[in-house]
């Protein structure tokens, strides 16, 4: 499988608090609404900061192409698509502490998708301003201390950036197709499917609740598709509902999922408003996986997928399994 041209960027983020705070345990809204509003207050005008919509500027900012990506009109493809794809995403870990002490760290990912690698020297300032404003709701500060290129399937990197200063590294780790097919020719055909983060995607018209495959094969090649359409390369232009009807023959085994409820209040041009940000979680045994498939699900593991993905939702994880026998199944968890 040849995937469409659409580079990516994985970067490591640490903030050192530098006060005592309370933060949420879910800390997508706090990263991606805090960073948007310190972003764009570090690159717009003033005129601008809460209007990017009525922005009449023939040169479109930075800004405007990374939150509100307008769809050029030379592209003719997705005329109607009312939610142009963000070029970046956030990848939480595991903390979901609520009290740090000053001194102590919180460490993030973010992954920056075609287009969206052109700005990265916005992206280190305007996270370095969102710790200079604070973080939580009493505005602990924090200071960007370091951020770290992420080497391919690695879980370290060159550092290019510390305490302020901007480092050159002699090559920018990334990820492209080529790399992931390659990635994907490593996997066995057995595989654990892991959803780390809640994934909100509907299948048969209504949010999945249990492990839909075809689904996310299909929520993946789609939103491919419209990241290197709108940020990368240009449409990739494969047939959707073939890629999900592979996926039908399958086998899947161990299944335990669950249903988390997330919520953020949003602060938009229309007011305030909640947003539902719940999704499911949980693993899956798949056996005898094509080349093709395991391509989109690697893809899918570096991209995340569904509704949310830019506060955190989405992720998936692929891990090898081997000599797994095909019994002893244990029913899911209940929802």
């Amino acid at each position: 499988m040849i995937l469409p041209q659409l580079e990516m960027v994985r970067l490591r983020l640490t903030m050192r608090l530098l006060g005592d705070a309370r933060l949420p345990a879910f800390k997508g809204s706090l990263l991606r609404g805090g960073f948007g509003y310190a972003f764009q207050r570090a690159t717009c005008p003033a005129a601008c900061w809460g209007n990017a919509h009525a922005c009449e500027a023939p040169i479109i900012c930075p800004y405007r192409w990374v939150f509100a990506t307008p769809h050029p009109p030379e592209v003719a493809e997705l005329h109607d698509l009312q939610d142009v794809p963000r070029p970046f995403v956030v990848r939480l870990g595991t903390d979901e502490r609520t009290t740090y002490r000053a001194g102590e760290a919180l460490e993030f990912q973010v992954t920056l998708l075609g287009r969206g690698i052109d700005y990265l020297p916005f992206f280190l300032f305007g996270f370095a301003h969102l710790g200079e404003r604070g973080l939580g709701a009493a505005r602990t500060p924090a200071r960007l201390e370091r951020v770290e290129a992420l080497e391919p399937w690695r879980p370290t990197g060159p550092v290019i950036y510390q305490d302020g200063r901007l480092i050159t590294p002699s090559t920018m780790p990334s990820i492209d197709g080529p790399a992931i097919s390659a990635r994907a020719s490593e996997l066995p055909d057995t595989l654990q499917l892991t959803i780390a983060s809640p994934l909100r995607i509907k299948s048969r018209g209504h949010l999945m609740e249990r492990i839909d495959l075809p689904a996310i094969i299909r929520a993946t090649a789609w939103r491919l598709d419209t990241l290197a359409l709108f940020h990368g390369g240009g449409a990739w232009g494969v047939n959707h509902h073939e890629l999900a009807e592979a996926a039908r023959v399958i086998k899947l085994e161990r299944e335990h999922v669950r249903w988390e409820d997330r919520e953020r209040q949003s602060d938009g041009r229309h007011g305030r408003q909640r947003m539902h940000l719940g999704g499911l979680v949980g693993s899956v045994i798949l056996h005898d996986v094509p080349r093709d498939l395991r391509t989109l699900l690697v893809a899918a593991s570096i991209i995340q997928i569904g509704k949310a993905c830019v506060f955190g939702n989405g992720v998936i994880d692929i891990s090898a399994i081997s000599d797994l026998p095909l019994h002893n199944h244990q029913p899911p968890a209940k929802m």
